[in-house]
C-alpha cells in the first residue's frame, strides 16, 4: 500500500518546516533552495511557501548575504520554533525534506567549493541521530550515492561525520568497489 502524499496548506505550518529545515541542516539557505526542497511531492505550494517567506523575514529568520546571493538563517525565536514546534510536522514530511534539503544544499555547496562528498547529520526527537552521506560524481557532478545511517547519539554522528570527511576517498572508493559490476554479482 503506498503512503498518501501529506501537504501542508497551513502558512504557520510552512514557517516552522522553513525554520525546521534550516535548523535541521545547520545551514542557511536561499529562497530557490527552500522552493526546491519543498516542491518535493508537492508538499507546498509554491505561493504559499512564498508568502510563509514573507512572514519568517525579520522575525523567525534573518537575511544574510553569502557571496552576493540572499539566504535565510534562523534568528533565536526561528531556532526555538524549529525545536519547539518541529516535532507538530507530520514525521514523513519532516524526514522527506530533510533529505531533500541535503541533496540540494550538497549540490550548491559542491558546485561552489568544487568538492564531491558532504556529509550532514539531523539530532532525532528520541535523541539518535540521522547522517546522510552524499557523494557526487565527479565527471557529471551529480549525485551519486547518498547514503543515510543512524547513530546513536550526537557524539557518535559527529565521529562518523569526522572519519567520513576525513577518508573521503577511500570512503567513495569503497563504495565505488562495492556497488560495481562485477563478474559474482548475482
Amino acid at each position: 500500500m503506498d503512503t498518501p502524499r501529506i501537504r501542508i496548506d497551513n502558512i504557520d505550518d510552512i514557517c516552522v518546516l522553513i525554520c525546521y529545515l534550516i535548523y535541521s541542516l545547520g545551514c542557511p539557505l536561499s529562497k530557490s533552495q527552500l522552493a526546491e526542497i519543498t516542491s518535493l511531492e508537492d508538499a507546498v505550494n509554491y505561493f504559499d511557501l512564498s508568502n510563509a517567506l514573507e512572514k519568517v523575514r525579520g522575525h523567525l529568520c534573518i537575511e544574510i548575504d553569502i557571496d552576493g546571493e540572499t539566504f535565510l538563517n534562523n534568528s533565536p525565536k526561528g531556532i526555538k520554533a524549529a525545536r519547539d514546534l518541529g516535532a507538530s510536522l507530520p514525521l514523513s514530511i519532516r524526514e522527506k525534506m530533510f533529505r531533500e534539503a541535503v541533496r540540494v544544499y550538497t549540490r550548491d555547496a559542491m558546485r561552489k567549493k568544487g568538492t564531491f562528498l558532504s556529509v550532514r547529520y539531523i539530532k532525532n526527537a528520541d535523541e539518535t541521530c540521522t547522517v546522510g552521506i552524499t557523494v557526487m560524481d565527479e565527471r557529471t557532478a551529480r549525485q551519486k550515492y547518498y547514503v543515510s545511517v543512524t547513530a546513536k547519539n550526537e557524539e557518535e554522528a559527529e565521529r562518523i561525520k569526522h572519519k567520513v570527511s576525513a577518508n573521503s576517498q577511500k570512503f567513495t572508493k569503497y563504495l565505488n568497489t562495492y556497488f560495481d559490476k562485477g563478474e559474482n554479482d548475482v
